[in-house]
């Protein structure tokens, strides 16, 4: 026994492994063959062992790693939507889409914009304060970048269709979001009359396993067949959720992967009869969180009970429920919404509130719960029938407003603006204290910035936002002569949130009734070092 004993201690190893510490979170990971010898250059990293056996960190000089963008798909018709003689045509005129990239940020190396499969090479402008890059779109658009590390990385992207008559009248536009492994799209609807059209985008060069899960008004729904696929490298797929989930009046689609990271949007179409109710193109929100703020909701004044009044929608995933308290934040101050400050969400049930009866204007509304949710609200814009228009009735449009995180300290954050939609920027301070009994006070400051498609700065304007009250800026009458690309806001102080309103033409007497909004997109640290520790574990 004891031979055996003597044996068994002979034959312990030591395995070395070396600690990482990113941007402050630290990571242990093996090092195989090489670090399991303790080879001189694993020393030099470290510096040596310590009294203590461990090794001293160090710090080591790295590539931040590549960013991407992925723009989603312009808007179109669903096959088989166009049908009928031509006075009931579905698509009577073109679609016209346009994207928009910009990156603001300290780069490594110059950015490449290009098609999803990264065949075509797109134009790209290099100015005194940017990259910018604008088109037509047809596809799928790309934007690849190398951070550096003298900065944060700042870089935006924005894709809108524009459709003046027809099923797909409206102006549909979305934000380029980075490729994820989790993520919330919040918005649409399958019942009949409606279309929801989720497109998943693979902009890596491995293949990745894609799994959705699809929340509604009972909760979550089986998919079937529908709810697993695999995207090869470049490869896009659309699933139409009227066929995999219908009947649903509310929506929330989680999709995920694994293998690679995915961009995945959701086109939401609806009519009554023939009438247009209006198109968007919808993108990931926040992630789920107990504090989620929807900036830039527009009210056009609509009673309590107008069913084209604002409505928010909220859900809780997993298995517990929660209330979430509601406060709105309006040119005014806080608004109360009678009977509507707190809501009971039950877990996987998709939840609107109708938030009729303010007055009109720019809105932001804050949820706090005690667990996680996603949440997004909706905006309709009322239209007047077409002169020759042989079914009565008015046409709609609206606009989707995801939801976002409020930020714990100053920031910078940014949105990339596309050709044909007028833009004015919703910016509100959320107060700290969101108490009912609380009289909020203060106040916070932003620099708002304008770029050119030429990557020239064309503008600059600082703001003062009076705490819990929406203040809004027309970015095309503070660019002037020149033509905004993209916006830039730094914030002085935390809980500064912000979002764009898009508005366009319908060729009718009235003017911006076509609507849209895109999110901020918040600036990210590009860690240039990491830190490195030997760390000895018996085994």
């Amino acid at each position: 026994m004891a031979r055996k004993t003597a044996t068994r201690k002979s034959t312990r190893t030591v395995v070395r492994w070396v600690g990482l510490a990113v941007t402050g979170v630290a990571v242990l990971g093996a090092t195989g063959a090489v670090a399991a010898v303790g080879l001189p250059w694993a020393q030099t990293l470290t510096g040596g062992e310590s009294a203590s056996g461990q090794g001293a960190a160090r710090v080591v000089a790295v590539d931040p790693a590549p960013a991407t963008l992925v723009c989603p798909q312009p808007a179109r018709l669903p096959e088989g939507s166009d049908v009928g003689d031509d006075q009931f045509q579905a698509s009577p005129v073109q679609t016209v889409s346009t994207y928009a990239l910009a990156v603001l940020g300290s780069l490594a190396q110059v950015p490449r914009v290009s098609t999803l499969d990264g065949a075509d090479e797109l134009g790209l402008a290099q100015g005194a304060a940017a990259f910018a890059a604008a088109g037509d779109a047809s596809g799928g658009v790309l934007l690849r970048a190398r951070p550096d590390a003298e900065g944060p990385f700042r870089a935006a992207g924005a894709l809108a269709s524009v459709t003046t008559t027809g099923d797909l009248r409206g102006l549909a536009a979305a934000a380029c979001p980075a490729p994820r492994i989790s993520q919330w799209i919040v918005g649409g609807s399958t019942e009949v009359g409606s279309s929801a059209m989720l497109v998943v985008q693979n902009p890596s060069a491995r293949a990745a396993t894609v799994t959705l899960t699809v929340h509604g008004p009972g909760g979550q729904v089986a998919l079937g067949s529908n709810g697993s696929f695999v995207l090869g490298p470049g490869e896009s797929r659309e699933t139409r959720l009227e066929a995999a989930a219908p009947d649903q009046r509310r929506l929330a689609v989680h999709v995920t992967s694994s293998g690679a990271r995915v961009a995945a949007h959701l086109q939401t179409q609806s009519i009554d009869g023939l009438v247009p109710q209006g198109v968007d193109l919808l993108t990931p929100g926040v992630e789920p969180r107990r504090t989620v703020a929807v900036p830039g909701i527009v009210s056009g004044g609509q009673a309590v009970d107008d069913p084209h009044a604002p409505q928010l929608r909220m859900l809780v995933p997993g298995e517990e429920p929660t209330t979430a308290r509601v406060s709105v934040y309006g040119p005014d101050g806080r608004v109360y919404l009678r009977g509507g400050e707190e809501v009971d969400l039950e877990p996987g049930v998709v939840t609107d509130l109708p938030i009729g009866g303010l007055p009109e204007g720019s809105y932001t509304v804050v949820l706090d719960a005690d667990r996680p949710l996603v949440a997004a609200a909706v905006s309709t814009r009322e239209g007047v029938p077409a002169a020759d228009a042989v079914v009565s009735g008015a046409p709609y449009d609206v606009a989707w407003v995801v939801g976002a995180a409020v930020p714990e300290a100053a920031g910078s954050a940014q949105a990339a603006l596309p050709a044909g939609a007028r833009p004015v920027l919703a910016l509100t301070a959320v107060p700290a204290d969101r108490g009912e009994d609380v009289d909020p006070s203060g106040q916070a400051a932003a620099v708002v910035r304008l770029y050119g498609p030429d990557g020239a700065q064309v503008a600059e304007r600082q703001v003062a936002l009076e705490a819990a009250r929406s203040t809004t800026v027309d970015l095309a009458e503070m660019a002037g002569a020149a033509v905004p690309a993209a916006v830039g806001v730094e914030a002085d102080d935390a809980g500064v949130v912000w979002s764009v309103q898009l508005t366009a033409d319908d060729g009718t007497s009235a003017a911006g009734t076509l609507v849209a909004s895109l999110p901020a997109t918040a600036a990210e640290a590009a860690p240039g070092s990491v830190s490195v520790r030997e760390v000895d574990a018996a085994g």
